[in-house]
């Protein structure tokens, strides 16, 4: 891809905000570049400082100049926010089309995909947990390893713009949630950095006014419901260790990837 290019791209996932004192807060995004078949990390987007219309959810179409960024992961690219126009909601997407975006960038296994990251510097790809395999877990914050941390951390030494009204900082995590599960047999736990994951808990918690019942929601959905619809999980490395997957978003069908595997073959 050369510099300085539009690109159209079907959006996956966006991460929980980062803090910068360059940018105020930033949001890293990972897409479907529908020109080209790739899938992209694309930052730094103040997400928050977008027109209305132009905010972006998972499967919105997008339009936006991108340049291969400095970064040497090979996915990651840098947006000129100032050109970020949304052209389509995705809310209109079948489960086959959606499938269809991110079926090609599953992974055999989260080893599979570290051995491609050794090989090939891949630093983006998706996996299936084995199957019963998943146990959603709530950390408090307290409990929280080094890389964990680094999420609770986030709120917020913002540095507005001096032509702009600082951001309502965003409420500094509580808990970490996350998954214990198997891989090709091997056993994991991530915590989830999907910016959705904590925004639901924050709706239940205005729903239903106490912690507990918003955690049992959480427990509910994230434990019981979202496993069933062939739950996979977008893995991406972290910029400063670049061999280090974590779990940056969460994608779920009606509609089994390998069905439609199965579908395609049959043609």
């Amino acid at each position: 891809m050369s510099q300085h290019v539009t690109r159209r791209i079907r959006v996956l996932v966006k991460a929980f905000p980062q803090p910068s004192a360059k940018h105020e807060e930033t949001v890293c995004c990972a897409g479907v570049c529908e020109d080209t078949g790739e899938l992209l990390r694309l930052f730094p987007i103040r997400y928050r400082r977008l027109d209305a219309a132009n905010r972006f959810n998972r499967y919105d179409l997008v339009s936006m100049t991108v340049t291969k960024a400095s970064d040497p992961r090979p996915e990651s690219y840098r947006v000129d926010e100032g050109s970020i126009r949304l052209l389509e909601r995705g809310k209109g997407l079948s489960d086959q089309q959606k499938v269809k975006l991110w079926q090609p960038f599953i992974a055999p296994s989260l080893t599979a995909l570290e051995d491609d990251n050794k090989n090939s510097h891949r630093s983006l790809g998706i996996i299936r947990p084995d199957p019963d395999s998943l146990v959603f877990k709530v950390k408090p914050v307290a409990e929280a390893d080094e890389d964990e941390q680094e999420v609770t951390n986030l709120v917020y030494q913002q540095q507005a713009s001096l032509l702009e009204e600082p951001l309502t900082p965003l409420a500094s995590p509580e808990v970490h949630f996350g998954y214990e599960f198997r891989s090709d047999g091997h056993q994991h736990w991530r915590t989830i950095q999907d910016w959705e994951v904590q925004a639901a808990y924050l709706a239940y918690q205005r729903r239903y006014r106490t912690k507990e019942k918003a955690l049992e929601m959480m427990t509910q959905e994230y434990g019981q419901n979202i496993p069933t619809r062939n739950l996979h999980f977008i893995m991406g490395t972290m910029a400063k260790r670049r061999w280090q997957f974590i779990l940056i978003g969460l994608l779920r069908s009606g509609l089994d990837p390998e069905e439609l595997g199965k579908q395609g073959a049959l043609f």
